[in-house]
């Protein structure tokens, strides 16, 4: 049975987050679709971390733009995982979940619009992504790149300004932090034919109260929570 939600980071309440295991565990639940952060190496390669530094996930320190790819994989990730490459959770996702790919502060990386892009377009899975990010120039420039790849702005809240970004990008998703999230912008939403993708969503009075809106998708980190209340 497929479960209609996101797994935040794949399962990071019982793996290490952004990792093959935590990505792996979202789809033997049987969720729809993944969360994963992007950074990009030294020598131009994506990889998949939430910070910009290895500092709090691995055994090693040090910022990712600083290190090549062959430095990253010399750490690990406790109790035993690599620092994974963006093609490497995409070739582990492919025909099996949608992946939700966020580009993590894309002004430290010339280029990663291209570079993600191109990742994602040798493993032929344009229709199986889709790129946020809060750098809304950057998605300008994804947009540019190419007119197929699915994007959409993030944001802490929704201004009456985002539904014109979402329309000068050709933006098909709106990714809005739970809290911040009103009726009136459910319905909005719903009226434009905007997928609106809310985060992060944990307790089960948070599950329950948003239930009632089906055509949101909802991401959260307690995976088998959801399959609970959503099932």
């Amino acid at each position: 049975m497929t479960i209609r939600g996101i797994a935040h980071r794949g399962y990071p309440v019982n793996y290490p987050e952004n990792t093959l295991s935590s990505f792996q565990a979202a789809i033997n639940l049987g969720f729809s679709h993944m969360e994963l952060d992007v950074h990009m190496s030294k020598d131009g390669i994506p990889v998949v971390m939430h910070d910009h530094t290895i500092d709090r996930m691995t055994d090693g320190n040090g910022e990712i733009r600083k290190l090549t790819l062959g430095e990253l994989k010399q750490f690990t990730i406790p109790p035993g995982e690599r620092i994974p490459t963006l093609e490497e959770a995409l070739q582990l996702a492919k025909d099996q979940i949608v992946v939700s790919i966020e580009l993590k502060n894309p002004n430290l990386y010339p280029e990663i619009e291209q570079k993600v892009y191109e990742v994602i377009k040798g493993l032929n899975m344009v229709n199986q992504v889709y790129v946020i990010s809060f750098d809304h120039r950057s998605l300008r420039i994804l947009r540019g790149i190419s007119d197929e790849i699915k994007i959409g702005p993030l944001v802490n809240r929704i201004l009456p300004t985002h539904y014109r970004l979402i329309k000068k990008l050709d933006a098909e998703y709106f990714a809005v932090k739970y809290s911040s999230v009103k009726k009136k912008h459910i319905k909005k939403c719903d009226e434009l034919g905007i997928q609106l993708v809310v985060w992060t969503v944990n307790t089960v009075e948070q599950m329950k109260s948003i239930k009632q809106y089906p055509s949101i998708l909802v991401t959260t980190d307690e995976l088998e929570r959801y399959k609970t209340v959503f099932s």
